[in-house]
């Protein structure tokens, strides 16, 4: 494995070793930008305050719009607003040399060799840029800590992508280039820019005041009104990927009371209606600390995604969970005779 002065350097001559390539990316075009995503949003970078610093197009950073849209328990559907998202991709262009420099490089140390000893021919038409300090060229880079996947695939993708994308010569004021970005990478950043809620639970029975629910009563819980699907986009010049997540069971712990495991998101309690997900607490909460049961709650997601519209398969599912405390009581009958 080179290090990392060697791999500026190559790169910088255009020698790239196998587990080095380039790529520059492309800006996003997006959609409109949504109504009130509210708390709910489903983005990660939405509601996120801007902090550290922010690769720029000279390290190879490109910008990919991500934006999205979400359903609730009680079936109102939201949409989530555009956000840009600064990514570095696993091999994209970073600026290099100034046609001058990189000319008289040429003439005093040549191009080097590849890993199988054969001599690197110089970037195309190079000579005509010998006396230019103002472009530069912009050469690829490819670096298997942003790969999602293992090393014999980062070297398939990376010298596929240097083969098919040579060094470029940007003068000043001209576009970087911006070679396609394939639905592979953008599902990363979909996948990485979904962000799933905590779980908020209802239950019944609740007592006025306090919330508390009763002793060897079943204690209906369901989610209340938080999303239970979501789907995020990230697209990129032509090419576009998609992430739905489906919220696909609940599970409920606490003490005192046998665990549960729901499918969906529960019902609300109404007369009438039937569920299986309660948890039926068999002493008070008067003995815990501060008379109140913890009841964990955790949301089980199913993922899948989908490149330009047509279906992928799964993707690691995720979990989200919170906890919260529910007043158990005890409540005095007097049977007669």
């Amino acid at each position: 494995m080179l290090n990392r002065h060697s791999t500026i350097r190559r790169v910088a001559l255009g020698a790239v070793p196998a587990l080095l390539v380039a790529t520059g990316l492309t800006a996003a075009a997006m959609p409109p930008a949504a109504a009130d995503p509210a708390p709910r949003c489903g983005i990660g970078s939405c509601d996120d305050e801007d902090g550290g610093s922010t690769p720029g197009a000279e390290d190879g950073a490109i910008s990919i719009t991500v934006w999205g849209s979400g359903t609730t328990s009680g079936d109102e559907g939201y949409e989530i607003p555009a956000e840009t998202v600064t990514v570095l991709p696993p091999c994209r262009y970073i600026q290099s040399m100034t046609g001058k420099e990189y000319y008289e490089w040429i003439q005093k140390y040549g191009n080097g060799r590849d890993p199988d000893g054969n001599p690197i021919p110089p970037y195309p038409n190079y000579e005509l840029y010998k006396d230019d300090t103002e472009g530069h060229w912009w050469g690829g880079m490819c670096s298997s800590a942003d790969y999602d996947g293992d090393i014999e695939g980062f070297v398939e993708y990376a010298n596929e992508w240097f083969d098919e994308h040579p060094g470029v010569y940007v003068r000043p004021g001209e576009p970087v280039p911006v070679p396609p970005i394939p639905p592979e990478i953008l599902v990363q950043v979909a996948y990485d820019e979904l962000e799933l809620p905590d779980p908020q639970i209802a239950w019944n029975p609740r007592r006025d005041g306090d919330g508390a629910t009763v002793v060897n009563l079943p204690t209906w819980l369901w989610l209340d009104d938080g999303p239970v699907e979501l789907e995020v986009h990230a697209a990129a010049g032509d090419n576009e990927a998609r992430v739905d997540a489906t919220l696909s069971g609940m599970n409920f712990s606490a003490s005192n009371a046998a665990p549960v495991a729901c499918d969906g998101h529960g019902v609300a309690w109404t007369s009438g209606a039937t569920s299986d997900c309660a948890l039926t607490f068999t002493r008070s909460s008067a003995h815990l600390p501060g008379g109140v049961a913890n009841v964990l709650a955790e949301s089980r997601w199913s993922i899948e995604w989908f490149a330009n519209g047509e279906p992928q398969g799964p993707l690691d599912p995720q979990t989200t969970s919170a906890t919260f405390d529910l007043p158990v009581a005890e409540v005095q009958t007097i049977v007669t005779r």
